[in-house]
């Protein structure tokens, strides 16, 4: 494959749209395409032929080496010229589409640009090219969004990994450059009818599981954390150490009565605030086992996803351990700013009936049934 598309788009809206791509593939459809019966080498073979058809047409421009980053170091698509990733369907009822190393489904950044919109892991295009195990030619093909895939055939499967949150100093940067240095977002829309601006805790434990209308609510949060926690001093501690002072801090501020060898962890750390606490000197922040990366149920709460527990994540300086800026937002909106890694490879599976390839045997689709249907091979 041409080295070219080891480098991004200079920008995102630089990208060759979707269903341009579609057109573009119309060609291989009937092509021959000999299977080995080797998933690798056939994937890669695949991945050659699909970069290669695409490169007859212009390619975007790409983006100067000095003026992007790639943050995860793994889970970035092999293709990211036109940011694309291919797979090879074959036979079977359904087709098992994993995808390594990230959710294709979350807002985390993949590719930080110095200017302009970055690539995150909802933009990778997603290329199925089922080939005829009998013929041996290229029967369909289909370009996917990964929202596409969720809305139609469900979320992605989400494997038990330690998750860790990555805040690169460009996004550190912006928080501190922010006046107040302070990134905010209100709470989920999972949160109607939880939170107050003063609620009673009267009773109430941080290790109890949360009620409806005594939750504080996220502006009531950052108003806290602007007013009386920014330029607070962490003692010097291990990471831990220093995060249960933090969670021991905050817990009191909110009226809890406390003590910081009472933590006993947990998800989220204050439990009955859905809030989860962490410190940020370093360049990552540990998540633990679960993520906003992947929407699932919180533990003792049902009715709330990981997607709307709520998130305060001081940024102080590794010398004097002082709060220099903050961010304050439910878990939808960290991969905003931030990127998504885990501590081992792992993948995210979906599987896609085979009908569905069936419905557009012979053709090229984008995204069938929303942007138009399936396409023709000659289509514009």
């Amino acid at each position: 494959m041409n080295k070219a598309f080891r480098i991004p788009p200079d920008g995102k809206s630089k990208l060759t749209p979707a269903a341009t791509l579609a057109s573009r593939l119309g060609c291989l459809i009937g092509q021959a395409f000999p299977l080995s019966g080797k998933t690798r080498t056939d994937g890669s073979k695949l991945r050659k032929l699909v970069a290669a058809t695409l490169e007859q047409d212009p390619l975007p421009a790409e983006c100067p080496v000095d003026r992007y980053r790639i943050i995860p170091k793994k889970g970035v698509p092999k293709n990211l010229r036109e940011y694309l990733d291919t797979y090879l369907v074959t036979s079977g009822d359904s087709y098992n589409l994993q995808v390594w190393n990230r959710n294709p489904a979350a807002d985390s950044v993949q590719v930080e640009f110095a200017t302009g919109e970055p690539l995150r892991a909802v933009d990778v295009r997603i290329v199925l090219t089922r080939v005829d195990v009998q013929e041996h030619v290229i029967r369909a093909i289909a370009v996917l969004s990964p929202r596409y895939i969720v809305e139609r055939f469900g979320p992605f499967g989400k494997p038990t990994i330690k998750h860790q949150l990555i805040i690169t100093p460009k996004a550190r940067a912006y928080v501190l450059g922010k006046n107040p240095p302070l990134v905010f977002y209100p709470d989920h829309a999972q949160m109607k009818g939880w939170t107050a601006r003063k609620p009673s805790l009267k009773g109430l434990s941080i290790f109890d599981p949360p009620k409806a209308g005594r939750l504080y609510s996220l502006r009531a949060i950052e108003d806290w954390v602007s007013a009386r926690l920014l330029g607070k001093v962490i003692p010097r501690a291990g990471t831990k150490n220093r995060g249960q002072w933090l969670e021991t801090l905050v817990a009191r501020e909110l009226g809890y009565k406390i003590n910081e060898g009472d933590l006993v962890g947990g998800y989220p750390d204050i439990r009955n605030q859905l809030l989860e606490v962490k410190v940020q000197d370093a360049a990552t922040v540990d998540l633990g086992q679960f993520s906003p990366q992947f929407e699932e149920g919180v533990p003792l709460c049902p009715e709330v996803t990981t997607v709307a527990v709520r998130y305060l994540i001081a940024l102080t300086d590794p010398k004097s351990g002082k709060v220099v800026g903050a961010i304050v937002c439910p878990g939808d909106k960290l991969g905003l700013h931030c990127a998504y890694v885990s501590d081992t490879s792992f993948k995210c599976q979906r599987s896609i009936p085979m009908n569905f390839f069936d419905s557009f045997d012979g053709k090229v689709a984008f995204d069938p049934g929303v942007y138009g249907g399936a396409s023709t091979p000659n289509a514009d």
